[in-house]
């Protein structure tokens, strides 16, 4: 149980957002692919986090002995985290489309376009519930309340740490300043 939640709350409360801080950040061509291939990354490891979620909600069942239903998925007070986190896996995981149609359209015509939005929506949606969705998981397991403000506090730091890095680079493409070709608001 602790490697599906050390899997997750990297790749979601780090390296999904850091991933969209460096597409802000790096200058000149070179952004594109360091983002895509730090988010390519960040969702192996979500893969092999789900995978392991997906093992546990058919193996585990809740050691209480006050709850009647102790299976995860059948019990509703707490079916969310599995459900919630596969609903973030599926908007996570058709995400490299949105950003290869956003980057093609991006380039052939120098301006955003619906896919640049799905893109950067998506990933603004899904990373902020998937980050949500972590902390409800360490609610369910037997971590300390220390472990759950230890994870608030550096998911949220890395979150507002992404906002600003958004803000600044929306700013810069405003006044003509690109960092790379499609800053801002990355998901």
């Amino acid at each position: 149980m602790a490697i599906h939640g050390v899997l997750g709350a990297l790749a979601v409360g780090i390296l999904f957002p850091l991933g969209s801080i460096l597409m802000s950040v790096v200058p000149g061509p070179l952004a594109l692919w360091i983002h895509g291939l730090a988010q390519l990354f960040s969702l192996t490891m979500l893969i092999a986090c789900v995978g392991m979620g997906i093992y546990l909600v058919m193996t585990f069942e809740i050691p209480r002995k006050d709850v009647e239903e102790k299976h995860l998925l059948k019990n509703h007070d707490t079916n969310y985290h599995p459900i919630m986190g596969l609903a973030v896996f599926f908007c996570l995981l058709v995400q490299p489309i949105f950003g290869i149609l956003h980057h093609s359209r991006f380039k052939k015509l120098k301006r955003r376009q619906i896919w640049s939005y799905f893109h950067i929506l998506n990933g603004w949606v899904s990373v902020t519930m998937g980050i949500i969705n972590g902390a409800l998981g360490l609610s369910l397991g037997p971590e300390s309340a220390k472990i759950r403000r230890i994870y608030i506090g550096i998911s949220a730091g890395m979150w507002g740490l992404w906002v600003l890095s958004a803000v600044w680079a929306e700013v810069r493409r405003r006044k003509g300043y690109t960092v790379s070709h499609a800053v801002a608001f990355n998901g």
